[in-house]
């Protein structure tokens, strides 16, 4: 899907406020997260997966990675977002899931986001801009040799994701000319 807005029309729009929210059928899948919610109530990491079946640890997951999407998408869009329109950006987020790295090492696998966003004057509620299910994937370090060296030398995969996922919104809502 390309933008409908021309490059005129997005370079009035000025980053007001980032709102992210997690749909209510959302697949979550962050192992990374879950340990995090089992530490945050004092249990062992080795009962993450159990503990993460409850609402509250959904909600908590939900919240770092919402956290973490906010902040990517305002450090991509700020700087490209400075008109005289304010706008908000909602995101409902419909699947996060970050490969493990244990499942990377046997049979594969990648990390896949995939979000409706919505471009909206702040001032009236008028959404300006719809992109459902926006989507970033991206294979992740495959077998013992790959897993390794990805987590050797990259930030990890969650920050990764949310990065990918808003440069390329970045790049889809207001494209850079080419030189």
């Amino acid at each position: 899907m390309q933008n409908p807005l021309s490059q005129r029309d997005v370079e009035t729009f000025r980053l007001a406020s980032i709102h992210v929210e997690t749909d209510a059928a959302a697949t979550l899948w962050w192992g990374d997260g879950d340990r995090a919610y089992a530490r945050s109530k004092g249990r062992p990491e080795t009962e993450s997966e159990e503990l993460s079946k409850t609402p509250e640890a959904r909600a908590f997951v939900a919240k770092l990675a919402s956290a973490k999407i906010s902040n990517a998408l305002e450090q991509q869009l700020k700087p490209v977002l400075n008109g005289h329109r304010p706008v908000k950006i909602n995101i409902n987020l419909r699947r996060l899931y970050i490969a493990s790295a244990i499942q990377r090492v046997v049979v594969g696998g990648g990390h896949e986001m995939v979000a409706d966003i919505a471009v909206v004057d702040a001032k009236t509620g008028a959404v300006l801009l719809a992109h459902p299910e926006f989507r970033a994937a991206a294979l992740a370090g495959q077998g013992i040799g790959g897993t390794m060296l990805d987590a050797a030398f990259l930030p990890d995969p969650i920050d990764r994701r949310v990065q990918n996922f808003a440069t390329k919104y970045r790049d889809w809502l207001a494209p850079q000319p080419t030189a």
